[in-house]
């Protein structure tokens, strides 16, 4: 064969392009990586740390302390205007008729008068004894010598005495010789005149110039959240059992009255089967007078 002409140079040089060309489409791609795709983000719990498990339901609330409702709760201090008692055994009804305010001078011959208001009541008085009290200007829950407030549930028989409580608010002047004290009287019987023969039980809250309470300390007892010095005597062939806190507080909040008398019941002073007829808050003042005052004062029996 003859060498090929410029044409034919030209026709084969075409040919082996297209053939390359073809060559080079049919060769393969390239590896590509795979597009990271990232999951929807998940709620995490409260604390922050771990996704919760789909579907789960979310945290509870956290729980509030749960605050015991009062059983005695108090009353405002209102107005301290009110009818003013001076005789020596003189009383008017406050709140209703719900409790008594007296007067109570039994113990000497100096003039003591009480403003009584809704809420308790106020003493005006200078009394000078170095012996024992001078009277018990006070305010009553229950029926004492004949005289019974509105509604009271006394007298009851201890077998069913119940929750009694009470919360008591006072001031007191920084000078003179007195107490603070619960006066709480018990009879075998349910009397609602008369004096009580049954016992005499006294819880004092406040102690001022070195008194003492009727008898001799007879031990020690832990009641109501604190530490008293227990007194026992006799009051007129009565017998007397006074609980003094060893720290005086000025206001006391749902005392359980009823823990007393139990207690008192426990040492043989009260007997189980007597009657609660009265329960009285007030002051005994053997130096002094003015400047005593009950701002506040409730009781109550199963908070009723």
């Amino acid at each position: 064969m003859g060498e090929p002409t410029r044409a034919t140079r030209a026709l084969l040089t075409a040919v082996v392009a297209v053939l390359a060309l073809l060559g080079a489409c049919g060769a393969q791609e390239p590896t590509v990586p795979p597009i990271q795709v990232d999951h929807p983000a998940t709620e995490q719990n409260a604390a922050g740390s771990a996704p919760l498990p789909q579907g789960a339901p979310p945290p509870a609330p956290a729980v509030l302390p749960v605050v015991p409702k009062l059983l005695a709760p108090l009353s405002a201090i209102g107005s301290r205007v009110g009818p003013q008692v001076c005789a020596k055994f003189g009383s008017v009804p406050v709140d209703g008729g719900r409790f008594e305010v007296q007067n109570d001078a039994w113990g000497a011959t100096t003039p003591q008068c009480t403003t009584a208001f809704n809420t308790g009541f106020s003493v005006q008085a200078n009394h000078d004894k170095d012996d024992g009290p001078a009277a018990y200007p006070s305010i009553v829950w229950g029926c004492n010598h004949g005289n019974c407030t509105r509604g009271t549930p006394f007298p009851r028989p201890l077998s069913d005495l119940g929750d009694v409580r009470s919360s008591w608010s006072v001031s007191v002047p920084d000078s003179g010789r007195y107490n603070a004290s619960y006066d709480i009287w018990l009879d075998p019987t349910p009397r609602r005149d008369g004096a009580n023969t049954g016992a005499e039980l006294m819880i004092w809250m406040v102690r001022a110039g070195g008194i003492d309470p009727i008898g001799q300390k007879a031990g020690t007892a832990d009641l109501a959240g604190a530490a008293w010095d227990v007194y026992e005597g006799q009051n007129n062939g009565v017998p007397v059992i006074s609980y003094v806190r060893q720290q005086s507080v000025r206001q006391v909040i749902d005392l359980p009255i009823s823990d007393f008398v139990r207690d008192a019941t426990r040492q043989g002073v009260v007997s189980p089967q007597w009657f609660l007829t009265n329960l009285q808050a007030g002051f005994e003042p053997w130096v002094g007078g003015s400047g005593l005052s009950t701002d506040a004062f409730n009781a109550t029996r199963n908070g009723v």
